[in-house]
């Protein structure tokens, strides 16, 4: 079975103790985010992340409306990973970065589907602290990880809802944004969608209040106010 690899892996084999035991996740592992100019997050950390970066909306191979944040100006380009391959100490980092290098596959398996955890196993190292033991058996690092990769499953549903409740209530319009840094080339950033305020404005009174019973309503505004922090992004830019 080929595995649909997430963004910016590079290979996918399913975790296995006794083949990866020894082996632990290095602190430069976020350089595989070094060409990732948008990166998906979970609604959930919209309130951390909308202090740090823009939040807007693509739209995957499937049709389907995702949220991320916007990490560069310029393609194949984070203006918040280091040379280092760490990500910026002063900034939220997301989880599907601190997730890397694992994610879950679901296989279907008669009548129920499991979920299959895989790994990017090229940046696994000896060097770092193991996720299994000698013995074969889980490390306090790997329980830790564990935990992360589960609540991000969960999460991820929760936000495909959230995603189709938008696109429903058709919201969403593509935006791109212009920037002219002083001494370097005009930018644009295309590609994104966004709530469009006047469209939120005109849906009915229900659907106003599902949406703030569903704490929907909450996670809208932070994205619209998050959009200040292009700002933020030309200044690092600039700053490079």
């Amino acid at each position: 079975m080929e595995i649909p690899l997430p963004a910016g892996y590079s290979s996918a084999t399913p975790f296995d103790r006794a083949t990866h035991k020894r082996l632990g996740v290095p602190r430069d592992a976020a350089k595989f985010a070094r060409v990732l100019n948008v990166i998906y997050v979970t609604t959930v950390e919209f309130p951390r992340a909308c202090h740090d970066y823009p939040i807007a909306f693509i739209r995957d191979g499937s049709g389907n409306v995702v949220p991320v944040i916007v990490t560069g100006l310029d393609d194949r380009t984070n203006l918040f990973v280091d040379a280092q391959g760490v990500w910026a100490s002063d900034t939220y980092c997301p989880a599907f970065v601190r997730r890397y290098p694992f994610f879950t596959v679901t296989i279907v398996d008669g009548s129920k589907d499991q979920a299959l955890i895989c790994v990017d196993e090229k940046v696994l190292s000896k060097e770092a602290p193991h996720l299994v033991n000698t013995a074969g058996e889980p490390t306090d690092k790997w329980r830790e990880v564990e935990v992360l990769i589960t609540e991000m499953d969960a999460e991820q549903q929760n936000t495909a809802n959230f995603c189709t409740v938008l696109d429903d209530l058709d919201v969403l319009e593509p935006f791109e944004v212009d920037f002219h840094p002083r001494g370097k080339s005009q930018i644009r950033v295309a590609g994104l969608l966004r709530v469009n305020e006047r469209r939120l404005r005109d849906i009915s009174e229900a659907d106003v209040i599902a949406l703030m019973r569903n704490g929907h309503l909450a996670r809208i505004y932070a994205h619209l106010l998050s959009f200040e922090n292009f700002n933020r992004l030309l200044n690092r830019y600039i700053a490079l």
